[in-house]
């Protein structure tokens, strides 16, 4: 046993009440950082682990770096640690860390674990609880975690990894079926306001605000739906600031963005953790060489300056291969960075169009502005945020579901947004912070013959029967 780790798996148990609470507290340690809506499903899987209602004993957390997933395990870990005396019983330690500071892997930190236990792992009577942040650093983290999961049932694992990573390995291991997956995206609109401000909606009113726009069957029927909950979304914003929505597409996404005083260190953050993905994760996920991850940031500013991005342009731009280029764009979409919108169209029409890239966090978008000496032009790039907090809605709750797909009108004047809801309907969707007018609209529902058409923007709520278009407050989009 190399006595180095020893001593500092050592280390990490005598020390766990100082490093859960820098993980759990703001950035001058005096105020508890809030609990994202997960924490009390993640509890529950906890708690019916120790009471052995349920087998289920390990749980993976993936997502993209940013996007709060150690805060929530050092939080789970800190509030059951709380709860027992037996101090040693709970393992908190970040893989990364260690395999960077001694090339150690999963296996040699449980080793290390076991000799300060006593006991091995596979023979412990008692719950143990063990925390692993960023198990993607180790790359046999996938058998690593089956064999010990299938020599004993007293041992609940709560991992955190990169999502593209994490979930692309589980999906080729057979460990997938041994673990369940709570996947962490960036936070919506109610859900920073419930963090930052413990504001909530109504019971409900998510769902069927969700259910009036997308399932209804005509224009008219969406106008009727949301008119019999406009007092239940008059009631939330009563008791909301609507210049939270400003903080929240600058940065309120990203909920590691609490902690910090000021938009200067919420921005360098960011910056940090791109050049982290890209040293870190996308060599993991594709063969690049240096000179082409250091042009990666630059490719992402393109990105956030332009609607459309043509790999053809920035081949010439940057003289880099379209081939290159494109694997770089596919390892930024798997490394949840970037989320891929293709053209309306067949698979020959797509093929020749190019497609628009939109940032899974409108944060990492305002991060570009800020490090540009642009960010002053704010009121007139907003809308690009919008567009991002849009896209990555619309991505979560109907692609990743498998309930349907979204694309963009690539003809000139064409709109946002096409989702497309299991094969079956049609929807246009426009997207501005402006009272938007009916020309994109009619444009692109004419080309696709859509069921309907909205229109999201600062317009109160109003029915154009001749267009079939709804004209939606962002009042009511936020509370999705």
């Amino acid at each position: 046993m190399d006595q180095r780790l020893l001593d500092y798996i050592q280390q990490q148990l005598s020390t766990i009440d100082e490093r859960l609470k820098r993980f759990t507290y703001s950035f001058d340690g005096k105020t508890e950082l809030p609990k994202r809506n997960k924490f009390s499903k993640l509890q529950e899987y906890i708690d019916n682990f120790t009471t052995k209602k349920s087998p289920s004993r390990m749980v993976i957390m993936p997502g993209f770096r940013g996007v709060g997933k150690t805060t929530l395990m050092a939080q789970l870990c800190a509030s059951y640690k709380n709860l027992s005396e037996k101090k040693l019983n709970y393992l908190f330690v970040s893989v990364e860390d260690a395999r960077n500071l001694f090339e150690a892997d999963i296996t040699d930190l449980l080793s290390a674990y076991e000799v300060i236990l006593g006991e091995s792992l596979a023979t412990i009577k008692e719950p143990v609880y063990i925390f692993l942040d960023e198990i993607q650093s180790d790359p046999k983290w996938p058998v690593t975690l089956k064999t010990l999961f299938e020599k004993t049932t007293n041992v609940f694992f709560c991992c955190t990894g990169s999502s593209a990573v994490v979930l692309q390995k589980l999906i080729t291991g057979d460990l997938a079926r041994r673990v369940i997956i709570e996947k962490l995206t960036p936070l919506s609109f109610t859900e920073y306001q419930m963090a930052k401000n413990n504001i909530s909606p109504s019971n409900n009113l998510k769902k069927e605000i969700g259910n009036a726009l997308y399932f209804s069957d005509s224009a008219t029927d969406v106008f009727k739906n949301l008119e019999s909950i406009k007092h239940l979304v008059h009631q939330y914003w009563a008791s909301t600031n609507k210049q939270d929505i400003q903080k929240y597409l600058a940065h309120g996404s990203l909920p590691f963005s609490f902690s910090m005083p000021n938009e200067t260190l919420i921005y360098e953050s960011i910056s940090v953790l791109l050049d982290k993905v890209i040293e870190a994760d996308l060599p993991m996920l594709g063969s690049f060489d240096q000179n082409t991850l250091q042009v990666v940031k630059r490719l992402l500013f393109v990105v956030a300056e332009n609607d459309i991005t043509s790999f053809k342009k920035l081949e010439q731009k940057f003289n880099i291969s379209w081939n290159t280029i494109s694997r770089v764009f596919e390892a930024l979409e798997k490394a949840e960075i970037l989320l891929k919108i293709p053209a309306y169209g067949t698979n020959m029409t797509v093929a020749k169009k190019p497609s628009k890239y939109l940032f899974l966090s409108p944060a990492i978008r305002m991060s570009f502005f800020y490090s540009t000496g642009i960010e002053h032009t704010y009121l007139t790039r907003q809308g690009k945020l919008l567009e991002d907090a849009v896209g990555n809605h619309l991505y979560q709750e109907f692609k990743t579901t498998g309930r349907g797909d979204i694309r963009y009108d690539s003809q000139e004047g064409g709109a946002d947004f096409i989702l497309q809801i299991l094969n079956k309907k049609q929807l246009v969707i426009e997207v501005g912070l402006g009272n938007k007018n009916l020309k994109q609209i009619v444009t692109s529902s004419k080309k696709i013959n859509s069921d309907y058409n909205i229109i999201f923007s600062n317009h109160e709520l109003e029915l154009d029967k001749a267009t079939n278009t709804i004209f939606v407050p962002l009042d009511y989009y936020f509370l999705q």
